[in-house]
């Protein structure tokens, strides 16, 4: 097995990062792999389409990384275009976080609440850190990333609540907002993210709390959510979540779960506030690119 090789396989088994790093990654991974001194040029292009293949299809509840792959992919016609628009992606793609927190601020201040581990949602809070009090960040079971994002919040200088999962309806009635991230944007507005997203959308919607989405466009997918497709959630170990449980009792662990889009407030983009028929319309672009690689939306 290749560097590259290897490097695709963590994709599939990285439990640490969100889908930002995870993006961010395979962007590099490309421009690497077009950079490989390859002798045939059509043998160094189909190896190339075959490896944005792979890592389009490595998490299906990432939309990113297969509208990264059409998008990187589409018209490009040698090693050397596809290297240059890996690195004017990435180019891009480290502004992103900047522009979404220029058109969250106006929204985000007191005490928020938060789920998960998103580096979007960090870079956001981090930036508007003078106008918000107090972030409440729920642990994140079974993993417990939750306490990542409560020191790297820390560190920056937010007063941080750590909650287990559970206690989220406890705390929510102090909080003027929910600030989650995403790792999918479906062609509806539903939201794929961390599990326990989804409840906490419904108690914030109960509560008349604004639930607001932080995501960069790439996340959107033209995909629409069907509950029979269970592997889009990603199912892990049970042992996560109880080693050693009895025989007999059934454990499940799914990493994500759905939010339905009438429970979103507002879907905040690099490109700014997004409307849900905005949405349809960076689904149809994203689709169109996938195709092109030959992948099913």
């Amino acid at each position: 097995m290749n560097a590259i090789e290897q490097r695709v396989k963590k994709l599939y088994s990285d439990r640490e990062h969100g889908s930002r790093w995870l993006v961010r990654e395979a962007i590099c991974i490309m421009h690497d792999a077009a950079k490989e001194k390859v002798t045939e040029q059509q043998e160094h292009i189909y190896m190339l389409r075959e490896v944005a293949r792979e890592i389009a299809q490595a998490r299906p509840a990432m939309a990113a990384l297969s509208g990264a792959m059409g998008l990187l992919m589409v018209g490009r016609k040698t090693p050397a275009e596809i290297a240059a628009a890996a690195a004017r992606m990435l180019s891009d793609y480290d502004r992103m976080t900047t522009r979404i927190a220029q058109h969250a601020a106006p929204l985000l201040h007191g005490s928020l609440l938060t789920c998960s581990i998103s580096n979007t949602v960090l870079d956001v809070l981090r930036a508007c850190r003078q106008q918000i009090s107090e972030v409440v960040v729920m642990e994140g079971r079974p993993n417990f990333e939750g306490r990542e994002t409560a020191l790297i919040l820390q560190c920056a200088g937010l007063k941080i609540t750590l909650i287990t999962d559970a206690q989220a309806a406890l705390f929510l009635p102090r909080c003027q907002a929910v600030v989650v991230g995403a790792d999918s944007v479906l062609e509806d507005g539903t939201v794929l993210n961390k599990a326990g997203t989804a409840l906490v959308g419904w108690a914030a919607h109960g509560l008349q709390i604004p639930f607001y989405v932080l995501c960069e466009t790439l996340k959107i997918t033209p995909r629409h959510w069907n509950p029979d497709e269970e592997h889009w959630l990603e199912e892990k170990e049970p042992e996560e979540v109880w080693p050693d449980a009895p025989e007999g009792i059934a454990v499940r662990n799914f990493y994500f779960d759905a939010t339905p889009s009438h429970l979103v407030r507002h879907w905040i983009t690099e490109q700014g506030t997004l409307k849900r028929d905005e949405i349809g319309t960076y689904a149809r672009k994203i689709g169109e690119a996938m195709l092109a690689l030959q992948l099913a939306p």
